[in-house]
């Protein structure tokens, strides 16, 4: 077997220097406001600035109106939210989303509603909200303009968060529409909006909207109460699967982890974006949707038109018993303890020592669906509730099971009687997915922390077989399929990054492949390293990258069905490897 030295052609790399998190214009810390209060800054995830201890719960007038918003229909929103109960049962923040705003900032450079929308300004609208015992929401973008093509608040960051304070703003959705423009990575970006809320001295939540990119990996909870786990949700059953499989399976990280879990608590909650129902075609479909949101511990952010909302949607939205369990103030996010396909169990220890338990049927047949104490961290005789029917079924010894469940059919259950909480499961380890010592570490030996696309491999070709790159046999790296995105966290632990790239020996097609290295997510756009096209049978492109200070690190892999290889792919903490 070859050494990877032993390659017949030497392919320079130029260096790229990565910058460490740049100046940020809105500095934190201490700030007088006109009124001669002080005020210090705080992190943003973290429950002791009492944020969003539990996952907020309000409407967003998306879903039901996209861009087509107005005064008039945010005062009946208002309206109904208090008549229809919503209020009451815990949604108290109204948010308006994009589309408030004119096309153009006013002469001093200052956000201004759309004069036709909102002739009474936002201001106003703020305080008709608080009227009604409800907290107001707004929505802008961190790029130059939001995606409906309005003014975004690049370059305008503290004055934008300083009007939405004046405003009466409680809770802010920062978008990330054209975002890549601005040169900054999202823990810079995300950093300096938050220090700006800060110093305007205003309790705001914010909401990162950053269409699952990771926000958990390189730090959200710093700067933001919660993140986007998803591309933008839709009223149809797969479109909420696939928003919940962000969060709660492997679509977005290793499946060591079991989704998102770990990630979230009081103070900072994974997002699979905001509710469809009432928009989707049945009750059951809601029912099926509400319950997933509510055991994943998901921010509850209605999306229907309140004010024809039936009333069967009303009772789905404001259900007291299944509301408790995403409201449970020991912030546990649900996990899968099985996954059979189209048969899933999820659980939730709650604070009084019970138990969550979801059982949902998503195929097409009706189905059985049986779960065991053992998996829920049970034994024994254990009393069991219908939440939804808000009936006690009775005791049951080591097990229970639904049987008939149709599609989309599902039984949120609580089980146990009140005592010590139940243990939380067991989290994946820093070391076991982050760079956290001196050396050398192989990216094949951590988990990844964030993907899209096909799935690397550890130590073998997407086949499978040994690494070849031009006759040369690796025995470590990742072998990939395009397309494939992966992002590992060096936590500013590492040094250097050095890696072989290339296609696979065992690929016979014509097509080509290209690999790059990112710092951190693509809104950054900080290219490491461009491999630009390669054949097979060209010789693996050597790599070695100063990456002092580098959070996460993106390594993303095109080319259609074609096999290529981060062969020998390791972090050097320490120059003496």
């Amino acid at each position: 077997m070859k050494s990877p030295g032993s390659c017949r052609i030497v392919v320079l790399v130029i260096p790229v220097i990565v910058l460490a998190i740049g100046v940020i214009s809105c500095s934190p810390g201490k700030t007088d406001d006109p009124a001669g209060k002080t005020h210090s800054a705080s992190f943003a995830g973290h429950p002791e600035n009492g944020l969003a201890l539990t996952p907020p719960m309000g409407w967003n007038s998306w879903n039901a109106f996209e861009a087509d918003i107005d005064e008039q229909k945010i005062r009946q929103i208002a309206d109904a939210m208090v008549d229809s109960g919503m209020r009451d049962a815990g949604y108290t923040y109204l948010v308006l989303d994009d589309g408030w705003m004119a096309a153009n900032r006013d002469g001093e450079g200052n956000l201004v509603a759309d004069p036709n929308k909102f002739p009474s300004g936002m201001k106003a609208i703020g305080d008709y909200i608080h009227s009604k015992g409800l907290k107001f929401g707004i929505y802008e973008d961190r790029g130059h303009s939001t995606c409906q093509q309005l003014p975004g608040s690049f370059k305008h960051e503290q004055a934008d968060m300083s009007i939405f304070a004046s405003w009466g703003v409680d809770y802010i959705k920062l978008d990330s529409c054209f975002a890549e423009s601005n040169g900054r990575l999202s823990t810079e970006d995300y950093a300096i909006y938050r220090n700006c809320i800060t110093n305007t001295g205003r309790p705001i939540v914010l909401s990162i909207s950053d269409f699952g990119n990771g926000a958990w990996a390189w730090g959200g909870k710093e700067t933001a109460q919660l993140w986007r786990t998803s591309n933008d949700i839709y009223p149809w059953m797969d479109s909420v699967y696939a928003c919940a499989e962000t969060s709660a399976g492997d679509r977005s990280i290793h499946p060591a982890f079991n989704g998102l879990w770990q990630f979230a608590g009081p103070g900072h909650w994974n997002d699979p974006d905001m509710l469809q129902v009432g928009n989707l075609k049945s009750d059951i479909e809601d029912r099926a949707h509400f319950s997933l949101w509510c055991i994943l511990a998901a921010p509850l952010m209605a999306g229907n038109d309140l004010r024809s909302m039936s009333d069967g949607v009303r009772r789905i939205l404001t259900a007291p018993e299944v509301i408790k369990v995403n409201q449970d103030a020991r912030g546990i996010q649900g996990y899968k303890v099985y996954d059979g396909g189209e048969k899933e169990i999820y659980n939730k220890p709650l604070q009084d020592g019970t138990t969550a338990v979801l059982l949902l049927n998503k195929g097409r047949k009706p189905a059985d669906i049986t779960v065991t104490w053992d998996k829920i961290g049970l034994s024994g005789r254990q009393k069991v509730t219908d939440l939804w029917a808000a009936k006690d079924l009775g005791q049951f010894t080591d097990s229970f099971t639904v049987r008939g469940l149709g599609r989309h059919g599902h039984l949120l259950i609580k089980v146990g009687s009140a005592g010590p909480p139940l243990a939380a499961p067991k989290p994946v380890l820093p070391h076991e997915y982050m760079v956290t010592g001196s050396g050398m570490t192989y990216l094949s030996d951590l988990y990844y922390i964030w993907r899209r696309g096909n799935v690397p491999k550890s130590d073998k070709n997407y086949n499978d077989d040994p690494i070849v790159i031009d006759g040369v046999r690796y025995g470590k790296g990742l072998g990939c399929k395009g397309n494939s995105r992966v992002m590992y966290k060096l936590n500013g632990k590492a040094l250097r990054f050095k890696t072989a790239v290339g296609l696979d020996d065992s690929y016979a097609g014509g097509g080509t492949g290209r690999f790059r290295i990112y710092n951190e997510d693509f809104f950054g756009n900080r290219i490491l390293f461009d491999s630009g096209k390669m054949e097979q049978g060209a010789a693996p492109k050597l790599v070695d990258l100063d990456v002092t200070g580098v959070i996460c690190l993106l390594l993303s892999f095109e080319g259609k069905d074609v096999p290529g290889n981060w062969a020998d792919a390791r972090a050097v903490a320490l120059n003496n490897e």
